[in-house]
């Protein structure tokens, strides 16, 4: 596919500090497209700001802070354009907001999300396992505790090991900085309970599907809700190793997990750019589904470099150019977390996980980086730096600890979606 070079139609990247946001400006800039860049205000960990193909950035409050204020801003914007942009959403705020104004929104601007109902769905964790229970989706085992005392009493009658996870994840990261709590005898339990206690949190309990590697699907559906794009890849290292975020994927296609997925987007009636996690089951051998991010994924540039760029197809069906072109991903193509999954080789080689064979092995292929480029070497400096004072500010007044913990303490901090 080849854009319009006469089309003029920008696109609007709303704020994601990390490779995520980072890798969709660059895929729209490398194409020439104008690209606006929505952030909340300047931040130290904000490396998408630097990238050379921004063409103008636009400063608001996040959806959490004002979300009447973060709507008038785009709506302010854009009374002052030509013509219509289209607007991507890196972030569940994000993605929540813009589909519940949806309708004030599309006077100036396409939206390709779901509607308000479907998102706010597969966000609540506690309404997105009830809705994949009611469809009977194979899902990894989940309680529903009411408050923190049943959440107590349920926890002592479950098997060990489980996770303790939010239903609403960006207030737990805000809070606890980290996407989950593992459990794996009563003490820890009463340690989750004690740190819990007073946070007034909606929670749920789920086992843990044994392995390690993740499945992820990355998708674009249409307003008929006809999938336009897929493209898959297995997590095989994370960062932080126990419950973070891919840190270093291998593009493969699953049919069994992808037919699953789809089914499941088809019979809600999604509209969108989603991404669905899962795991094989050992025990069944059945893919469970973990999540579904009704926005972009921090591995991104991962599927372009397989042949399908879902946030450019998504751009061309919003605005009206798509053709019906079509793509097979390609299969063996790798993404890597700059410098942050040499940390993972670390955890996993301590635990004895991996061996320093597979490490060497994954050092030689060629792969597609989160945030180096030689076409757009800005963003390194402060990525950099930000993982430095990062490393500090955690670190600095014990570092004896603080080393241990980097090497495998579970109580981790997540990684940035």
């Amino acid at each position: 596919m080849r854009p319009n070079c006469s089309n003029s139609t920008g696109v609007i990247v709303t704020s994601a500090f990390s490779a995520n946001g980072l890798g969709v400006v660059r895929g729209f800039g490398r194409r020439g497209i104008p690209v606006v860049y929505m952030y909340n205000r300047p931040e130290r960990g904000d490396i998408v700001r630097y990238s050379k193909y921004i063409d103008e950035r636009l400063i608001g409050p996040s959806p959490t802070e004002s979300n009447a204020e973060f709507v008038n801003v785009l709506l302010n914007f854009g009374k002052q354009i030509d013509s219509k942009m289209v607007i991507i959403p890196t972030d569940d705020r994000h993605v929540l907001s813009l589909s519940k104004h949806k309708q004030e929104l599309q006077q100036f601007f396409f939206l390709p999300v779901p509607s308000h109902e479907i998102v706010q769905k597969l966000v609540n964790k506690r309404s997105f396992y009830k809705l994949l229970l009611e469809m009977q989706i194979p899902h990894p085992k989940t309680y529903f505790p009411e408050d923190i005392t049943e959440l107590g009493s349920m926890g002592r009658e479950i098997d060990y090991p489980y996770i303790i996870k939010p239903a609403n994840s960006m207030l737990f990261r805000e809070e606890f900085d980290r996407k989950c709590f593992l459990v794996d005898s009563a003490e820890e339990l009463d340690r989750a309970i004690e740190r819990l206690r007073e946070k007034n949190l909606e929670l749920v309990i789920q086992e843990i599907i044994p392995g390690r590697v993740v499945y992820e699907f990355y998708t674009y559906f249409n307003r008929q809700s006809e999938p336009l794009a897929i493209c898959g890849w297995d997590k095989i290292r994370h960062y932080p190793p126990d419950f973070g975020s891919g840190s270093f994927c291998k593009s493969v296609w699953r049919s069994s997990a992808i037919e699953q997925g789809i089914s499941f987007l088809k019979a809600i009636g999604y509209h969108g750019i989603a991404g669905i996690e899962m795991m094989k089951d050992p025990i069944d051998s059945k893919y469970k589904m973990i999540e579904v991010n009704a926005r972009t994924t921090t591995q991104n540039r991962l599927a372009a470099a397989c042949g399908v760029d879902v946030e450019y197809i998504a751009y061309l069906d919003a605005n009206g150019q798509y053709r019906g072109d079509s793509a097979s991903p390609c299969d063996n193509v790798f993404w890597v977390e700059d410098f942050l999954d040499l940390v993972s080789c670390l955890v996993y080689l301590k635990r004895k996980e991996i061996t320093i064979g597979e490490i060497v092995d994954s050092l030689r292929v060629r792969k597609v980086h989160s945030v180096v480029a030689w076409d757009d070497p800005a963003p390194l400096i402060p990525y950099v730096i930000s993982l430095g004072f990062g490393a500090l500010h955690k670190y600095s007044s014990k570092p004896r600890r603080a080393l241990g913990n980097l090497l495998g303490e579970r109580w981790q901090t997540s990684a940035s979606l």
